[in-house]
């Protein structure tokens, strides 16, 4: 998977899931800013698991903070070079 197809997939997830328009994410787009809170960031991440069939332990959520830290998150998980 390319970097690019990691961030679009990801994008993707936040946008249905909290209702926002994908040029309103950016690497440095806070997650509290898009309206995502615990709750949003445990559904995301599993949608995450679903998507990318990988892993995403409790504190790894607990972490995130911005968008870059999902894509981080996920492509040391994914195996992708971003």
């Amino acid at each position: 998977m390319t970097e690019m197809e990691l961030v679009e997939q990801a994008r993707t997830v936040l946008t249905r899931r909290l209702k926002v328009a994908p040029d309103e994410i950016t690497l440095e787009t806070n997650m509290a800013d898009l309206g995502a809170d615990s709750l949003d960031l445990l559904t995301m991440a599993s949608e995450f698991e679903q998507v990318f069939s990988i892993s995403i332990a409790t504190k790894e959520i607990q972490q995130i903070r911005t968008f870059g830290d999902i894509i981080h998150q996920l492509s040391a998980k994914v195996g992708s070079a971003v």
